[in-house]
């Protein structure tokens, strides 16, 4: 044969021996952009770190101590009342003061001395309720009477809203201006 015959010869057989070898397994085509992006998505890269949840901020109690209302002449609780002091009581469990004042407060008419008492008993009133409902704080109370109204004015509007026992924790400002002591 000739030299140049014997190339074409080998050169044929290697090129029927590629194809076949090609064909048992089909040729990939790299392009230098897909073997790079396959050797970062294929090397031992260090595990991510497990997440962490945020630790959740302690946050005040959202409660708000209020005031309720009374009938005229009567240091009874009715049913609102009720309501919102078992509202107070919950908020009292959340906040655990060491003291609560409870203020009695009445409306203008009568004497001073009667409505000091009717304002006593307002506020003894709210304290035992507060303690039938497991209220372990320190209850105290006090009467302002009619001396420190809450709505000035005369007719049944402002009267309503004096006739009242108002609840205080430590460092509030009662009614006649002076802060709650904790103790």
């Amino acid at each position: 044969m000739q030299p140049s015959r014997i190339a074409t010869t080998l050169f044929t057989g290697a090129l029927l021996a590629g194809l076949a070898v090609g064909c048992a397994s089909p040729a990939k085509v790299v392009r230098p952009e897909t073997e790079v992006r396959d050797a970062v998505a294929t090397t031992d890269a260090p595990a991510a770190a497990p997440a962490v949840e945020p630790t959740p901020a302690v946050v005040e109690p959202t409660c708000t101590i209020s005031r309720v209302h009374f009938a005229f002449d009567s240091a009874q609780i009715d049913g609102a009342a009720r309501d919102e002091l078992k509202n107070v009581a919950s908020c009292l469990e959340q906040k655990k003061p060491a003291t609560v004042l409870i203020e009695g407060h009445t409306d203008e008419r009568g004497t001073s001395e009667y409505n000091v008492a009717l304002g006593s008993r307002r506020a003894d009133s709210v304290r035992g309720y507060l303690k039938e409902l497991g209220v372990g704080s320190a209850l105290k109370t006090v009467s302002f009477g009619k001396e420190l109204p809450l709505a000035t004015g005369a007719g049944e509007q402002a009267w309503s809203q004096n006739r009242r026992a108002e609840l205080r924790l430590p460092g509030d400002q009662r009614s006649d201006g002076q802060k709650v002591a904790n103790r």
